[in-house]
């Protein structure tokens, strides 16, 4: 009979998940110069593969043994849902990132391509960043305004995962704190009961309130 996994072994587990999760937040990735108003999302999409599956692989190196004790069983549920919604928020981010393709790829001769032109007047850009904003457009062969929309919303899809991923870690950062200490284990029944990262994902669609 195999003996349940120690305490400590299954907080380092999920120390190590969180660590993975976060990686992604710094994750770099060359970025070609006429494609510079995706950097800051290509890190992320080229990691987030990597990180899904060593997500996965961790779930399945916990499943190849009988899951017995409480502590075993909490990794479980932590790690599975940190899996799931890494890969929603990966998905996420792959569409975002395609629309954003989608729309510089638009007809250069569109009507209002030059309609709304960038100007100094516009909040926020000064003119050294103004004139960095025109010569990356004219690298990327887009007008300043559409590439000023294309960074924008690379920007803003960038600051969405970092937001889903840093909520993930801290789940499984916090879970593991309760793995490591058995005293401090959920117990009962209802949401109370389920770790920190499952009882996050039930208030976020509403089901555990």
């Amino acid at each position: 009979m195999t003996a349940p996994a120690p305490p400590t072994e299954l907080a380092r587990l999920l120390e190590d998940a969180a660590g993975q999760v976060r990686s992604i937040l710094t994750a770099a990735y060359p970025t070609p110069a006429n494609r510079s108003y995706l950097h800051p999302v290509l890190g992320m999409l080229a990691s987030g593969p990597r990180v899904a599956g060593v997500l996965g692989d961790q779930i399945d190196a916990l499943i190849e043994r009988p899951l017995e004790s409480p502590a075993e069983l909490l990794t479980l549920a932590s790690l599975a849902s940190a899996l799931g919604w890494f890969t929603e928020s990966l998905s996420t981010l792959v569409r975002d990132v395609d629309v954003i393709c989608t729309q510089v790829g638009l007809p250069a001769t569109e009507p209002d391509h030059e309609a709304a032109p960038l100007t100094i007047a516009q909040p926020g850009l000064s003119t050294i960043e103004l004139a960095s904003v025109r010569a990356a457009s004219a690298i990327c062969d887009l007008s300043p305004t559409r590439y000023a929309e294309a960074l924008a919303s690379a920007l803003c899809t960038g600051a969405r995962m970092d937001t889903e991923c840093t909520e993930i870690a801290d789940g499984l950062l916090e879970d593991a704190v309760q793995v490591a200490d058995s005293s401090g284990l959920p117990a009962g029944e209802g949401t109370d009961s389920l770790p920190h990262l499952v009882r996050t994902l039930l208030a976020r669609t509403g089901v555990g309130r």
